[in-house]
Parts: C-alpha cells; structure tokens; sequence
C-alpha cells in the first residue's frame, strides 16, 4: 500500500484551523477552487459525515469521521462517490511560532502510486487554499 503526508503552516490559530476542517460552510469556502461550487457537509462526531460536492465537476468526497480530538485530530474513512474502495485521512493540527498552525495529512491505503501521486497534487493545491484564505505564510504579511 502507498500513503503521502503533506503540510502546510497556516497563519491562523489551531481554533480557526479546525473550525476550518469542521464546520460545513467554512470547509465549502475553501477546499476545492470555486469555480467547482463546492458544498459540504461535516458531522462532527464519530461516524459522522464529512462531504465536499461538487456538481459543476460532478465529484464528491464522501469520508465518514473515525476520530475527532478537537481541536487537533481528525481520523477519516475516505471514499470518492461512485468508487467502493476507502482509504484513510488522519488531520493533525500543531500550533506553531507567531501563532500559526502547522497542518499535517497523512492520507493512506492507496492501491498504487498513481493513485497516491494524484491525491499528492490534490492535497498540494488544497493545502494552498487554506495558506490563501489566512492570508498567506506567517510572517509574509505586508
């Protein structure tokens, strides 16, 4: 099996962060690009859901929550809609200097490393997001 671990430093507080990862609106406003109209749906609780749609792409993320340690750990049971296989997301939030928020995803169960590298990009392009929504790296602030 194939996994990847990606992270950013966000320059937010591990509140807002995780507010970020669990609230429905606040995952929509930033997890795919707009121009995909994401929606979501996140059930803070063990099995509960956590969804991103899109109908412009016709897609969805459909994983069901694991684990939560609010505001720090999120553990998910990943599934595209449309496919049977799952693999696992775990969400580490760490505060780091100047108030920032490392973020770490490690996201396992891959049947192969096309599959991983896809998810290595997806992730990437996410993780921007959330650095673009609080405004950049800590420090680079003008």
């Amino acid at each position: 099996m194939h996994e990847l671990t990606e992270e950013a430093l966000i320059a937010a507080s591990v509140d807002t962060v995780w507010r970020d990862f669990t609230e429905s609106h606040r995952l929509a406003e930033w997890f795919w690009p707009p121009r995909f109209e994401p929606t979501a749906v996140v059930e803070p609780r063990e099995w509960g859901r956590w969804e991103v749609r899109s109908a412009p792409m016709d897609m969805a993320v459909e994983a069901r929550v694991l684990t939560l340690a609010a505001p720090r750990d999120l553990r998910l049971e990943w599934s595209w809609a449309g496919e049977e296989s799952t693999t696992g997301v775990e969400i580490t939030l760490e505060a780091a200097a100047d108030a920032a928020t490392r973020v770490i995803v490690r996201h396992t169960g891959f049947a192969g490393a096309e599959e991983r590298n896809d998810h290595v990009e997806g992730w990437s392009s996410c993780l921007q997001r959330l650095v673009d929504r609080h405004g950049g790296p800590p420090g680079e602030h003008l």
